[in-house]
C-alpha cells in the first residue's frame, strides 16, 4: 500500500524529528568531556638523545611537562620553574629542595629559556637537565633527565 501523508501528519513528523534531533544534541552536550591520562611530569631534551654524537658547539633544546616555565625574576609560583643544565655532575639529578650552585658545571636558564648553547671538549659528557623553582631549588629526580653525549673532535 502507498503511504499517504496529510499536512497534519507531515507537521507531526517534522515536530517529532525536531524533538529527536534536539534530544540527541542535548545528550551529546550533557556528557562530560573525555578524560585523558595526565601527561607525565618531567623534563627532556627535544633535539638530542642518550648516546648521540654532537659537535663541540651545540644548542641543546629543553622541554618540561606537568609544570610551566617561568622566569626566576617573577618569584616563586606554584607549579613553575626554569631549566638548569649540569655538566658532568656527580649524580643523575639534584636532590629535591637542594639549591643548584652557580658555577661552571651548573648552567642556569633563569629567564625561562628553552634552549642553551654549550661548547664542550671532545669526548664523553654526562648532561643532566634539571628543573627548579625561582630560588633555584631543585624539583628532584622527577624533573631531571640525564643523557650521555659524545662530543666530536671537529
Amino acid at each position: 500500500p502507498a503511504l499517504v501523508m496529510t499536512n497534519t501528519n507531515l507537521h507531526e513528523s517534522r515536530r517529532g524529528f525536531g524533538k529527536l534531533v534536539a534530544a540527541g544534541a542535548f545528550g551529546i552536550a550533557a556528557r562530560p568531556p573525555p578524560t585523558y591520562a595526565a601527561s607525565k611530569n618531567g623534563v627532556s631534551f627535544s633535539n638530542v638523545k642518550d648516546g648521540d654524537t654532537v659537535p663541540r658547539k651545540f644548542t641543546y633544546k629543553f622541554e618540561v611537562s606537568g609544570y610551566e616555565l617561568s622566569p626566576a625574576a617573577e618569584g616563586l609560583k606554584e607549579g613553575t620553574g626554569h631549566h638548569h643544565l649540569v655538566i658532568d655532575g656527580p649524580k643523575a639529578f639534584v636532590d629535591k629542595g637542594e639549591a643548584i650552585p652557580f658555577d661552571a658545571t651548573h648552567k642556569h636558564y633563569g629567564k625561562a629559556q628553552t634552549e642553551g648553547e654549550l661548547e664542550l671538549e671532545p669526548g664523553k659528557h654526562k648532561l643532566t637537565l634539571q628543573f627548579a623553582n625561582a630560588n633555584h631549588e631543585s624539583y628532584g629526580k622527577e624533573f631531571a633527565k640525564t643523557i650521555t653525549v659524545k662530543v666530536d673532535e671537529s
